[in-house]
């Protein structure tokens, strides 16, 4: 996260730099353009950084009319970003900066010059959200987001809705008068505006549509400086419906994933996020919350930190190299976790040695389960908990994406023809198109309860607990088999090994019959299993787990 010098980089086995930073003033040109220099020597990717709602320092000298930008609440107040709250420039707080504001867009993309004052191959967009995000603020109801609302509506809301509103004309239409007029206030606003709020629901499609649509706007601006295309990426997870309207402007995912350091046990929030990122095939590059590290640092957890980098790859996804790491509590604000290298790099060498194992490989799944895009906007997310469940019984499963208005993707009938199973969960709201997809395929349709009855089990696991079993496997037939030990002592710090236990593999699972599995652990040399074989499974027997291992299986 962010350039660091090349020992570091040569330590982690690192390939990119993501949140790489622009040249904010001159004094910071050679510093940027040294980053790049250390990044490039080493055959890295480099990928600066834009701040679309931290640079408020850099707005204000930017521009002499900068509170013509700030956002603003129902009620007209100044929105401040809350976690700011210890920074401030000039005798000013940290404003949160409009990005529908002609004055701020000018800003965003003298950024984006600073950044590509040099040939790179990426574009990290910090908090790329910017004015969305604020309703939960207040906000925002400055004269851009108002004007700029009044432009959206023709094309997106029916007269005759508009009309029952009774808004019969859009000439000067005023959204915020609308609601002011209506008795709401700031604080009825922000609790009614994703439910019940005449068009609130429509002021957040406009919000967070032309959040990303500038996004995309700003890369195409950074392109064209360097002639050619750039990989994209914002400070966000995939974990939900808000953050998902970006996704298919992505080409990878890279921001804060809870972990929920302070339970001290095995993260289960990021298992959506990387099935997520599966079905967008959207990589998941990710980093822990302020709160996490911070917790963390207080308490020495680097065993805690070890599990989320395990976690990440087992899973196809990724864990920053944990250097410098912010860190954010109400009582401290932000400040920094200077960790010592030594407590991580065996296991990205690891990977780093291992890369073949990794690269190319895809989670293999004969089950289903619905993700519905307009539950989720409705908070109903029952189906992050039984993505939890199946993941720790060891079912090998996908999600299935139903879309709205805000996530193009749709579930279609080659989406579930090769599946055994699809699970839904209650309730769902699904479009007429994809309900359609789901009833003609009806005999498979189930709820989590009634999968053990339909489905006999692809992997097991006999003699350990908490072991979490992934398989993956390249389209020619490679296969690397993730062990996942999740019995960590939140106590000690320390990861309770698991020895001589059995994992038994559907022959299922595999095209063809492995002939050999090869054990792979971070510190230890590659291990020969035996295989005991029958018509329907395969049994491994696994000498020791301490925190992974990948079982690497050769099919002929």
């Amino acid at each position: 996260m962010g350039p660091k010098d090349g020992a570091l980089y040569d330590a982690y086995g690192a390939t990119m730099v993501s949140w790489g930073g622009f040249v904010r003033n001159e004094n910071a040109r050679n510093w940027f353009l040294g980053n790049i220099a250390t990044a490039h020597e080493r055959d890295m990717r480099y990928c600066p950084g834009l701040a679309f709602r931290t640079a408020f320092a850099g707005m204000i000298d930017f521009d002499e009319n900068f509170e013509d930008s700030i956002c603003l609440t129902l009620d007209g107040e100044k929105i401040l970003v809350p976690w700011l709250w210890d920074h401030g420039h000039e005798g000013h707080p940290a404003y949160w900066f409009c990005t529908n504001a002609p004055g701020y867009r000018a800003y965003l993309r003298w950024q984006a010059q600073q950044a590509m004052l040099v040939d790179v191959e990426g574009l990290h967009i910090d908090d790329y959200a910017g004015t969305a995000g604020t309703e939960w603020r207040g906000g925002c109801f400055c004269a851009h987001c108002m004007a700029a609302f009044r432009e959206w509506l023709p094309d997106h809301v029916p007269t005759e809705t508009l009309a029952d509103l009774g808004i019969e004309s859009l000439d000067g239409f005023d959204y915020g008068v609308f609601l002011r007029d209506s008795g709401i206030d700031t604080e009825t606003y922000r609790k009614r505006v994703e439910n019940d709020l005449p068009l609130g629901r429509e002021y957040l499609t406009f919000q967070y549509t032309s959040a990303s649509a500038f996004v995309d706007e700003v890369r195409k601006y950074a392109e064209n400086l360097v002639k050619h295309p750039l990989m994209l990426s914002v400070n966000s997870a995939a974990n939900g419906a808000k953050s998902l309207v970006i996704a298919d402007k992505l080409t990878y995912f890279c921001g804060e994933v809870d972990r929920d350091a302070e339970e001290r046990e095995f993260a289960t929030k990021p298992i959506l996020v990387f099935k997520l990122g599966d079905a967008l095939d959207r990589p998941q590059v990710s980093t822990a919350s302020g709160q996490d590290w911070a917790y963390c640092m207080e308490h020495d957890l680097t065993g805690l930190v070890r599990t989320w980098v395990a976690q990440s790859y087992a899973y196809g996804h990724q864990l920053m190299a944990p250097v410098k790491q912010w860190a954010y509590t109400k009582e401290k604000g932000t400040h920094w976790w200077e960790t010592d290298p030594d407590d991580f790099t065996d296991l990205y060498q690891f990977i780093r040695a291992n890369a073949a194992l990794f690269d190319d490989h895809d989670a293999i799944a004969d089950v289903g389960l619905v993700y519905s895009n307009a539950n989720f906007r409705r908070y109903q997310r029952q189906a992050a908990k039984v993505a939890v469940e199946l993941a720790h019984a060891n079912v090998p499963f996908r999600l299935l994406l139903a879309g709205d208005d805000w996530l193009p993707n749709r579930i279609t009938a080659k989406d579930v023809a090769d599946l055994k199973a699809i699970i839904v969960t209650e309730p769902l709201d699904l479009d007429a198109e994809q309900q359609t997809v789901l009833d003609a395929a009806a005999d498979r349709v189930i709820s989590l309860d009634r999968l053990p009855g339909m489905l006999a089990p692809q992997v097991t696991v006999t003699g350990a607990d908490n072991v979490t079993v992934i398989p993956r496997a390249t389209a020619d037939g490679r296969y690397a088999i993730h062990l996942v030990n999740r019995n960590y002592d939140g106590e000690s710090d320390a990861m309770i090994a698991q020895t001589e236990f059995t994992v038994s593999l559907s022959t299922s699972l595999f095209d063809g019959e492995p002939n050999s599995a090869t054990l792979h652990a971070p510190g230890a040399e590659p291990v020969a299993l035996a295989l005991t074989k029958s018509p329907d499974a395969i049994d491994l027997r696994i000498p020791t787990l301490d925190l992974w291992a990948i079982i690497e299986i050769v099919v002929p």
